[in-house]
């Protein structure tokens, strides 16, 4: 199972804070609804998921960034009656690079960890997460995120994935928005997010 659940939030939260300096701001904390779907290719360990989650980031200078984030997400067998929970943690450290105006290079490097727990058993793994996207803004109020992501538990347990997403403010510190993902072991989620910016955008 831990194979196929590498949870990635790595993109949906980690890169939820960079952002160009000036209009765009590093300094902001979120709350997230999860929805997850694993499709099993090879049997009948189909999975659906929904959980919550808190993450944020801090510039610590014009260019690096921390990000970090918790998660816990219930599964549920969609063939049989059996479930888990699954919870992840990680912090790292991001770079971003300006490529125009309104469009920078984001990349960062993480440490992740992640347990799960049903009735009979529990696991833990501990590894590292690698990604790198593109951010960018729409006028004044929409930004936008694409990335691509990488995290390593070890044993031969990796998963790559893809993420999209946006945030609209409707105030100068609030902001609403949504990050889809897909990975390459059958897995798509969405991520409902609220976000408190406190960097006093302009």
């Amino acid at each position: 199972m831990r194979g196929k659940l590498v949870i990635p939030l790595l993109a949906m939260l980690g890169l939820a804070g960079p952002a160009m300096a000036g209009q765009l701001s590093y300094n902001l904390v979120e709350i997230g609804l999860i929805g997850d779907s694993i499709d099993d290719p090879h049997g009948p360990d189909d999975l659906s998921g929904s959980g919550v989650s808190l993450s944020g980031s801090l510039a610590f200078n014009p260019n690096l960034f921390g990000f970090a984030s918790i998660s816990g997400t219930d599964y549920e067998y969609v063939h049989y009656n059996d479930d888990f929970n699954a919870s992840q943690q990680q912090a790292g450290l991001g770079l971003h690079f300006p490529l125009t105006p309104q469009l920078d290079l984001v990349s960062g490097v993480s440490l992740q960890h992640l347990r799960l727990d049903n009735d009979y058993d529990s696991l833990d793994e501990s590894g590292y997460g690698l990604d790198v996207g593109l951010r960018g803004l729409i006028g004044r109020r929409l930004e936008w995120t694409a990335a691509v992501n990488y995290v390593d538990y070890g044993g031969g347990d990796n998963d790559t994935f893809w993420t999209a997403g946006f945030r609209y403010y409707f105030t100068r510190v609030f902001a609403l928005g949504m990050d889809v993902g897909s990975t390459n072991r059958n897995e798509a989620n969405a991520v409902l997010a609220f976000r408190w910016d406190f960097n006093n955008r302009r």
